[in-house]
């Protein structure tokens, strides 16, 4: 077990936690993907107090992607009975719909996803798998669990084209879904124009779902897990090269390895947390990926993070690491062993309570962390509202799927 801060908050009791509504207080028991029979206990007596709002909690879950996991929770655990002093969840149709409904449109995305896997290989592509079902599959164990998306691959650059060929031949192109949901609007020339010059992957591929669960199929080509304006050096060939095979959505694939893949998720998160793009969207702050950071970090042994701290300073990642688990180890502090936080630790952090800084200027929070999290308007509380840069408008455009 990795070693923890004495002064660090309980895993049940996160920092001001005691301040945040009925509904917060719960979602953030539940957003874990296990519970312990403690664990239980204190759900059912958040769920059984008179002034929860059900309504915020099911929208909170949503917006946190962590409502299918609620819906696992609340079956596996009988939450949805009485007992004893405590009531059971309200709606339990709905719960499960939630859980089940979401397995049935991740099979679909899997069954998807796996034929482009196996022409990638036909061709000889070199990829790894990241996020999505490569942690849904092989982290969380249970893809029923977790909300996907769409398909994020790490390749070369030189592979690109021959990825594009791969990928028009199965009806993909770069573009938004039209509103009759029917083709795909191609992007335009200027949003093409800046994202080869800001950023470190290809426009996103899409083509028509045709169905109401998966209005469309989305693919997204990487040749970095970090933004291409980042002082960091992490060769897409030496992350390749260290990909281990794994078996994904039914195919023969690749995913990161272990100390990779953590890196990868902090740079994901941190983008995104940082991003007014993100922010005005409302999906900077999740609880759904810092779980995903809390089960792998969880994974690591005492070696296995001496050499993930090791790349991290390589790639002089420190302060993009440290910023994600930091944050993470506040909703999980089991998660990141306090001596792994104290290596990484910045000299100056301010940069902890900063935003903007990818669209080309930074702004500052007046809120907490935790505050955050469960603010709808944190875009406007914190700033972020009237708070612009030169690619907010393209970026807005093509993250939103």
């Amino acid at each position: 077990m990795p070693e923890r801060d004495a002064d660090a908050p309980s895993a049940a009791h996160p920092p001001s936690a005691g301040g945040l509504p009925g509904y917060a207080r719960l979602l953030l028991a539940l957003s874990r993907l296990r519970l312990t029979p403690q664990q239980v206990t204190e759900v059912r007596e958040l769920a059984s107090r008179q002034d929860l709002d059900w309504g915020a909690f099911l929208d909170a879950a949503a917006r946190h992607k962590v409502l299918p996991l609620v819906g696992r929770h609340v079956h596996r655990y009988r939450l949805d009975r009485r007992e004893e002093s405590t009531d059971g969840f309200p709606y339990p149709w709905l719960f499960a719909s939630a859980y089940l409904g979401n397995r049935q449109r991740n099979q679909a995305l899997s069954d998807e996803f796996g034929r482009l896997f196996d022409d990638l290989a036909a061709a000889g592509i070199r990829y790894a798998v990241r996020k999505g079902f490569a942690l849904a599959e092989h982290l969380h164990h249970d893809p029923a669990a977790r909300r996907i998306n769409d398909l994020d691959l790490l390749l070369d650059r030189a592979d690109a084209a021959r990825a594009d060929d791969l990928l028009k031949r199965h009806g993909y192109s770069q573009g938004q879904l039209a509103a009759d949901g029917d083709r795909i609007e191609p992007f335009s020339q200027a949003t093409h124009m800046f994202w080869r010059m800001k950023l470190s992957n290809q426009l996103p591929y899409r083509k028509p779902g045709n169905r109401q669960d998966i209005p469309d199929f989305n693919v997204d080509l990487c040749h970095s897990i970090f933004q291409r304006n980042a002082d960091i050096d992490a060769p897409v060939g030496d992350l390749l090269s260290r990909a281990v095979p794994a078996v994904i959505c039914g195919a023969d694939s690749w995913m990161l390895d272990p100390e990779d893949c953590l890196l990868d998720l902090c740079s994901h998160l941190y983008k995104e947390a940082t991003s007014t793009t993100f922010i005005r969207e409302g999906m900077d702050l999740q609880l759904s990926k810092f779980l995903d950071v809390a089960l792998l970090a969880e994974s690591f042994g005492p070696d296995t993070w001496q050499a993930f701290a090791a790349r991290v300073e390589r790639s002089r990642a420190s302060a993009i690491a440290y910023y994600t688990l930091h944050f993470t180890a506040l909703l999980h502090p089991e998660a990141v062993p306090a001596g792994i936080l104290a290596r990484l630790r910045p000299a100056d952090i301010g940069y902890l309570e900063q935003f903007g800084a990818l669209e080309g200027t930074t702004a500052e929070w007046s809120q907490d962390f935790i505050g955050r999290l469960f603010d709808t308007g944190r875009s406007s509380s914190g700033g972020a509202a009237g708070h612009t840069g030169p690619g907010q408008a393209v970026l807005s455009a093509s993250y939103h799927a």
